[in-house]
């Protein structure tokens, strides 16, 4: 579920926080990572509630107007289309998120105004509109609607980031991946079985030992690293350099020279991406100026322990 990307991120906030607390132990910092993955797979499986809470609020607004002293013929006979999505009963049926609902001490609706708010935009809606008094009742109708939901209205909402930063300072970077995987998810859900949803936290072991072996190896070589940087400075001082440049400038290099089997253009590329959205525009040419001349020299020299997959 967690792919390299977000563990290269986990990471960087990780090693972050060790650079800021000098006294911060190694193995410390692994529980911290450790903790940080975890809390990511919560909010995964959290979001899938999400969804599910949006389709109990629609359902108890069909039933209010149902019971009201006077209803009229569009409230005993509601369009039942949204509540009744196959989506939502394959994402219940789901033993995961079937336990999450059970034995989590959150639920969505203790933030009832974010609920009412996804709401009313829903409702308010030109997508949402024409998929209720659309004929077409297909699974791929059902999974447009959500896919629409989460891509213009969960994703970009003020209240829902709010209360993701006061529930976990990290959760408001992992929001747009996560989201990423759900709508994946339910692309490729089947016609006919329960819901897929993966109860591993990791896409597979290898990357549970890549995220625990970057940070331990970055953090374990993090003097090397500020001699070969300096090396390269051109009349700077390292002293100078912005402490996140510093930590991306660790993993990368982490990843070009303690870890043979990762490729060097994956490598630079991902923390060029991350220092863009983390940094600034400046740091993002100054990071790439500082690998690539490491990479040209390590490789003209020989020094360079990779497989050969993915080089420059």
């Amino acid at each position: 579920m967690i792919n390299r990307r977000l563990l290269r991120i986990k990471a960087m906030q990780t090693y972050y926080a060790f650079k800021q607390n000098g006294d911060l132990l190694l193995e410390d910092a692994v529980k911290t990572f450790d903790k940080s993955i975890s809390h990511s797979y919560n909010l995964y499986i959290s979001l899938f509630c999400l969804l599910i809470q949006i389709r109990d609020y629609a359902k108890q607004k069909i039933e209010v107007r149902q019971n009201k002293f006077l209803p009229n013929k569009e409230d005993l006979n509601p369009n039942t289309r949204f509540v009744d999505n196959i989506i939502f009963e394959k994402i219940l049926n789901n033993r995961t998120v079937e336990n999450y609902i059970k034995n989590s001490e959150y639920n969505w609706m203790e933030d009832y105004e974010l609920i009412k708010n996804i709401w009313g935009k829903i409702e308010e809606s030109n997508f949402y509109n024409k998929y209720m008094n659309s004929e077409n009742n297909s699974l791929e109708a059902d999974r447009d609607i959500l896919r629409k939901i989460i891509n213009k209205i969960i994703i970009d909402n003020d209240k829902m980031d709010k209360i993701l930063e006061d529930k976990n300072i990290y959760w408001n970077d992992d929001l747009e991946y996560l989201l990423s995987v759900i709508i994946k998810n339910i692309n490729k859900t089947p016609d006919n079985s329960e819901y897929i949803i993966t109860d591993d936290v990791y896409k597979s072991k290898d990357d549970k030992k890549f995220g625990m072996d970057l940070l331990k190896k970055t953090i374990l070589n993090s003097d090397e690293f500020d001699v070969i940087i300096i090396e390269y400075l051109q009349k700077w001082d390292l002293k100078r350099i912005a402490t996140l440049d510093k930590v991306i400038l660790h993993l990368a290099l982490c990843e070009l020279l303690k870890m043979p089997d990762i490729p060097v253009k994956v490598a630079i590329n991902e923390y060029l991406d991350i220092a863009k959205y983390y940094s600034t525009q400046k740091s993002n040419h100054f990071i790439n100026g500082i690998l690539d001349a490491v990479y040209i020299n390590q490789k003209e020299a020989g020094t360079l322990n990779k497989s050969g997959r993915g080089l420059l």
